[in-house]
């Protein structure tokens, strides 16, 4: 296959994504350059940040004695809360991501929007990391901060992308891959979830709403145009896991697809955006920077 067919991926092509990837970030929700920055939160910590006169409702084992003894008057010490500068993203690589009608496959949209997340990251200093799910399988990158792991990180997602051309892979448990994340996730760390969306279960739900009161969370659906409106007119084949047929393509039956798709949009945007702070979609019929 050519090169930029839609279909092909390779490593070249996540290297050439890196200047997409500030744009992407701005397109998430506010405050994606927090992890470059201390905390301003202070409170018990490990990280001693001032010393200030004593006040109501401070907690007494955090007097400084020294200062108080020598002032005469209590102070206490507070602390900055220590932060994970991190971003974890989860990549669905499911076999249903593996669509496309025209342009591009979801799961190489994914990829590259994956790609230019991991680029911005490390451009602001911050460890970049995360999950690829394809099929039973599960592929765990711990967060890096340099370009060496970087490159190890996107060439497990271009093997993972390419074993899903040669077998087809099945559906992923994307509750499992959150449930994992969690176990790594800690304070001030910023997850990113990149999937159509389409199988997302109540427990997916529940496990993200579960993840955003504790962390950043930022939501990237990839979807396929002719999932939202088919055009044209005739006989247009389809297939599902039930069998194949035809059906035939009017102003009706295309009135009654676009209306269902509107309507499934609909659901999963205030099922998704009820817990998380947004949803940024991208079209995988039309190329990234087309679209930021």
């Amino acid at each position: 296959m050519k090169p930029n067919d839609g279909v092909t991926l390779t490593l070249d092509d996540l290297l050439t994504v890196s200047a997409s990837g500030s744009r992407v970030a701005n397109q998430l929700s506010d405050g994606w350059r927090v992890g470059i920055h201390q905390s301003r939160k202070k409170g018990r910590g490990m990280e001693f940040a001032e010393v200030r006169p004593y006040m109501i409702g401070d907690d007494v084992r955090n007097m400084d004695w020294k200062i108080t003894a020598r002032t005469g008057k209590p102070h206490t010490k507070l602390y900055r809360e220590e932060r994970d500068h991190s971003v974890y993203i989860l990549l669905d690589l499911s076999g249903e991501m593996y669509f496309g009608s025209k342009g591009q496959l979801k799961s190489r949209m994914a990829s590259v929007v994956t790609a230019a997340i991991t680029w911005h990251a490390l451009k602001n200093g911050d460890k970049v990391g995360g999950l690829i799910l394809s099929g039973t399988q599960t592929t765990i990158q711990a967060p890096v901060s340099h370009r060496k792991g970087a490159l190890l990180w996107l060439k497990q997602i271009v093997n993972t992308y390419n074993a899903g051309l040669q077998e087809r892979p099945q559906s992923s448990d994307v509750t499992a891959g959150l449930n994992t994340l969690s176990g790594m996730l800690r304070p001030g760390a910023r997850l990113v979830v990149i999937s159509d969306y389409y199988r997302l279960s109540q427990k997916d739900f529940l496990m993200i709403r579960y993840l955003r009161k504790r962390h950043e969370v930022n939501l990237i659906q990839v979807y396929d145009a002719l999932e939202r409106q088919v055009t044209g007119d005739g006989i247009l084949g389809v297939a599902n896991t039930s069998g194949t047929g035809f059906l035939l393509e009017n102003e009706d039956f295309r009135n009654h697809y676009a209306r269902l798709a509107s309507f499934r949009q609909f659901e999963l945007e205030r099922k998704l955006c009820g817990y998380a702070k947004q949803l940024v979609a991208f079209d995988a019929s039309k190329p990234l920077a087309e679209q930021l």
